[in-house]
């Protein structure tokens, strides 16, 4: 499994406020980033959108909260098995937030798959923390 980890932000935002946030799927849209993402739907449980190249993203939530600061997705629609995992802690007077994504990729695939991944969930955590900073 190939590990591939966003940076981790600070926001001023409670732990639990932005665990209950995230644990609505729906509210992932505002957080990707709007050039390479289209078609977004989805539930409170599970989302779908399309990404640059056509490609249809499913995310699934595997848990029904944060356990221990980590909303597990499961992801479909990819090339390769995938799972997210929203790491949201207490931190100080706020909290920490990162995404981890955990892939099963060839060597090939991880060349290819790796910097778009990185990019991608370094806008994620980004936009937490500029949205809840």
């Amino acid at each position: 499994m190939t590990e591939i980890r966003s940076q981790t932000v600070q926001v001023t935002t409670a732990a639990v406020d932005l665990q209950t946030h995230l644990a609505d799927l729906r509210h992932l849209e505002p957080l990707l980033p709007h050039d390479k993402v289209k078609d977004f739907s989805g539930t409170e449980e599970e989302v779908s959108f399309k990404i640059q190249g056509g490609l249809q993203i499913r995310l699934t939530r595997t848990s029904s909260a944060f356990d221990q600061g980590v909303l597990r997705l499961q992801g479909g629609g990819a090339p390769f098995a995938f799972h997210l995992d929203l790491l949201v802690k207490e931190s100080g007077s706020g909290a920490s937030a990162s995404v981890l994504c955990e892939a099963d990729l060839n060597p090939f695939m991880r060349m290819m798959a790796q910097k778009p991944l990185e990019a991608l969930f370094g806008h994620i955590a980004g936009q937490v923390e500029a949205k809840f900073g």
